[in-house]
């Protein structure tokens, strides 16, 4: 990791502000992203620097914006709703906070969609979601979880994150990679599982695509094979959907495009398109397994986060969001396929919808790609986030980024990537 502060030519008010960010802030509150960018201003999938450079947005924050930065009929709906409201709601309740949990149960649109859980971030809605299956069965303290998956950095979430675990009650299955395993190897390795632990699981929780491991992306059936088992031993199955719901697959989310019901969905990032909430929504006999006080914390359901869930809900349902995801996939897909074949230090494209990663020979040409698009030509560049597992670009731009912003965000691709070096094991 760099420990120097990072400086760009010819940006004296970007190097400033990260001088002065060294002194005050700590490492630790960001990833590293060799980049560094500092934004001015932001509309649609657009960027700008404070020294005025205009950058392509290829990472929706963090798979947040879904609808764009500054979504003008968003920003128009949030502040109608938010008109009047309170700062908090902790311990009182309001009409939208209700309004917002009745219209996110319904465009979940499945049965098992029963009753709500408020959180301020994804880690914190996963940590909810566990409690609640592990309060339903108490003398169940076995947790399972798919191995390499990303659910947060705090408490039970962390728990689960990764491929090991400091926690005595977490046992990781397999998720497909790149390893070509058939069906009846995850088969063998559940039901092995369930032989070693009979009736002490509890949960099992899993992503629908494997994000910050590199964006591993399974076929339909292994999601239906963990529900089946789930299903067959009691095991509540959680679907962690905090960086896929809302569009980001090409369905409204992801469990759709797998063609499962999950007993319990976790959502955030998008869920509020930059405001920080998350929510927990499920079957009923789950969520109120946790009495008074044993899911609350202060920003839970607060007014103004849910009421930019019910203006993200509104322009998902009046301006055919998804649809417009639908459209552009294939057009992404087509371009970073174009980008794999024209640079051999681009060895793999993985993804579904508007989200996929673009794996680089190594982690420090992956850096150099992350750090080219940012400088682009003619003042005009690509944002993308610091690599994933060291050598993965993820590429998640607006839901309603346009062909002729996609096609011109490639087109500076071309020409960035042309001034980085082929490693000579990509040669």
């Amino acid at each position: 990791m760099t420990t120097g502060v990072i400086q760009h030519n010819g940006e004296p008010k970007g190097n400033n502000i990260r001088k002065r960010a060294a002194n005050v802030l700590g490492r630790g509150l960001s990833t590293y992203t060799p980049t560094q960018a500092v934004i001015s201003k932001a509309q649609g999938s657009t960027l700008w620097t404070v020294d005025g450079r205009e950058l392509i947005d290829m990472s929706s924050g963090v798979l947040v914006s879904n609808l764009g930065h500054n979504h003008a009929k968003f920003e128009a709906k949030y502040a109608e709703y938010c008109a009047e409201l309170p700062r908090t709601s902790y311990n009182m309740l309001t009409a939208i906070q209700i309004e917002a949990t009745e219209r996110l149960i319904h465009s979940l649109g499945i049965g098992k969609a029963e009753k709500a859980l408020w959180a301020a971030s994804g880690s914190e809605g996963v940590q909810k979601a566990m409690w609640a299956a592990l309060h339903r069965h108490p003398d169940r303290p076995i947790m399972a979880a798919t191995r390499g998956g990303f659910h947060g950095k705090k408490g039970l979430a962390a728990d689960v994150t990764g491929e090991t675990s400091p926690n005595p009650n977490v046992r990781f299955i397999s998720f497909p990679l790149d390893d070509d395993q058939p069906k009846e190897f995850y088969e063998r390795e559940l039901e092995a599982l369930a032989e070693e632990f009979p009736n002490r699981i509890a949960l099992l929780i899993t992503e629908p695509y494997l994000g910050a491991k590199g964006s591993f992306h399974p076929p339909k059936w292994y999601h239906q094979l963990l529900q089946e088992w789930c299903a067959a031993h009691d095991i509540a199955f959680i679907f962690d959907e905090v960086q896929s719901c809302h569009g980001r697959t090409g369905e409204m989310y992801a469990f759709q495009s797998y063609g499962v019901e999950p007993d319990l969905v976790v959502m955030g990032k998008g869920l509020a398109n930059g405001e920080p909430a998350a929510a927990v929504v499920g079957r009923a006999d789950l969520i109120d397994t946790l009495d008074y006080g044993e899911a609350s914390d202060t920003f839970s359901a607060n007014p103004r986060a849910c009421a930019a869930v019910c203006a993200a809900l509104d322009i998902f349902e009046e301006d055919g969001v998804v649809a417009q995801c639908q459209a552009m996939a294939p057009k992404l897909a087509a371009a970073l396929e174009d980008l794999r074949d024209a640079f051999p230090f681009v060895t793999a494209v993985r993804g579904e919808g508007l989200v996929y990663g673009l794996e680089i020979a190594d982690g420090p040409t992956a850096q150099r790609c992350v750090l080219e698009a940012y400088r682009g030509a003619g003042g005009k560049g690509v944002h993308f986030l610091g690599p994933l597992a060291q050598k993965v670009l993820r590429v998640s731009p607006p839901l309603v980024i346009t062909e002729a912003e996609l096609e011109e965000a490639v087109a500076l691709l071309h020409d960035a990537w042309a001034r980085v070096e082929v490693p000579a094991a990509a040669r």
